[in-house]
């Protein structure tokens, strides 16, 4: 029938070769195991001749060039509109970034370009998988996993990721967004497809094996648990959410880091998922949309008179590494320097690419990068769709997006300060949300 609904899934692991670098932490950690796969999985969808895919890719992010290559593939190869991709990363700190290949012959590239096909293949074969389907909505509250990372110190400064206890704290600067959503795709003689997500950082485990963190976990708790289901994850808005909480480290998940943390975060979440799964509500899935808007972001602001100090701090980075004596002589952190160092050679604005998609009564906005949890409710809170979920690290990586308050504050927060993004990039980021879910809306 015209106006029914088809979803259909199909996943690969991506898992890349050893000894290549694990994305983070300012030095290089060279892959030497592989404790759990990483996966890709795509969920199709089609109402009439539109038709749309949705990735849960269990890397660590994906930068805007390689999007653009990979959306490409897809289209040629599915017959589907470039805006109908949407490519949602897990963050995981124990995997790699994607980025755009070049013509060096190195184990990277080499990756890159089959991942490049892996991602086309996939969407190819969940088209193929379509089947009638129903949608069903529910939200949780996953209360106790995330916790904000920044805190007010009795100095009246700001400070990212204070040691557990420090008599120095006095609360949390703001909030997590604690809502979890759960769409369950139920589809005709054929495994249904359950879509969740959460937002808080994918960095419980560290070291130099791959894995996808409690994302990953999670989707392999739920699958486990319900048998009869695929499970895709989405990552929402986390620039500023952690999964320890400093004042009270005993209210949290326990443990500091490890897989051991991961997968009893995973099973809390998971539990929460569970508890409101046969709860959820039909909605309407009788149409898709899809588009996009680009926003015109300016870059973090530095005082001229530093760039000496800037550039002697990023010598001694880059010829010492990280935990050089001589590093801790300097006022400013050496991930600022960078940061300040980066946007030299950078154009004076930053576009970035908003996407939206819509299935039936349910809308999902992505946004390139990590922004903090206060952008994501805001816009929810300001949406024309009330089923609104915003993903955060979609359709590329470009960096952190604190909120307007975090440039004026006093102190070390280490998201604004490595931001390569102006004070008003929330803002902006809002405005093009709403942009974007207006023509979702029409």
């Amino acid at each position: 029938m015209e106006n029914t609904m088809y979803a259909g899934f199909y996943s690969v692991v991506v898992t890349p070769y050893m000894g290549m670098n694990i994305t983070g932490y300012y030095y290089p950690r060279y892959s030497d195991g592989i404790e759990t796969d990483l996966v890709l999985r795509a969920a199709a969808f089609a109402v009439g001749d539109e038709k749309v895919v949705i990735f849960n890719c269990e890397t660590q992010g994906i930068r805007a060039a390689a999007f653009d290559i990979i959306k490409e593939r897809i289209a040629e190869k599915c017959d589907i509109s470039p805006d109908a991709i949407y490519i949602n990363c897990i963050h995981s700190h124990t995997s790699v970034r994607i980025v755009e290949a070049d013509e060096e012959k190195t184990a990277l590239n080499v990756y890159l370009n089959a991942l490049y096909q892996k991602f086309a293949d996939c969407a190819w074969f969940a088209l193929q998988d379509l089947k009638p389907c129903t949608l069903e909505m529910a939200v949780g509250e996953g209360k106790g996993l995330g916790y904000v990372r920044k805190y007010r110190m009795k100095d009246g400064t700001a400070k990212t990721n204070p040691k557990s206890r420090d008599p120095e704290i006095v609360r949390p600067i703001s909030a997590p967004d604690p809502t979890v959503p759960v769409i369950r795709v139920r589809r005709e003689n054929a495994k249904e497809i359950l879509i969740v997500g959460y937002g808080a950082h994918a960095d419980t485990i560290g070291g130099t094996k791959y894995t996808p963190d409690w994302p990953g976990y999670l989707v392999r708790t739920l699958d486990n648990a319900l048998e009869n289901v695929h499970t895709v994850f989405l990552l929402l808005p986390e620039g500023d959410v952690g999964t320890r909480n400093a004042i009270n480290p005993e209210e949290g998940v326990p443990g500091s880091k490890g897989v051991a943390k991961a997968k009893a975060f995973a099973r809390r979440l998971a539990a929460e998922v569970l508890r409101v799964y046969d709860t959820t509500q039909p909605v309407v899935a009788d149409s898709i949309a899809y588009t996009h808007t680009y926003v015109q972001v300016g870059k973090n602001s530095y005082d001229p008179a530093q760039l000496p100090m800037v550039q002697e701090i990023v010598r001694i980075y880059r010829e010492k590494g990280k935990d050089a004596e001589e590093l801790k002589e300097f006022p400013m952190p050496y991930p600022e320097a960078l940061r300040i160092n980066a946007n030299l050679n950078r154009p004076e604005f930053f576009n970035l690419r908003i996407s939206g998609i819509r299935l039936g009564e349910i809308a999902f906005v992505g946004i390139p990068g990590e922004p903090f949890a206060c952008i994501g409710m805001d816009i929810k809170a300001a949406s024309p769709i009330a089923r609104t979920v915003v993903t955060a690290c979609t359709n590329g990586h470009e960096g952190y997006y604190p909120d307007a308050a975090s440039y004026n504050e006093p102190g070390y927060s280490y998201e604004r300060a490595t931001s390569p993004f102006a004070a008003n990039c929330a803002e902006v980021l809002i405005n093009g949300a709403m942009d974007v879910l207006a023509e979702l809306n029409k």
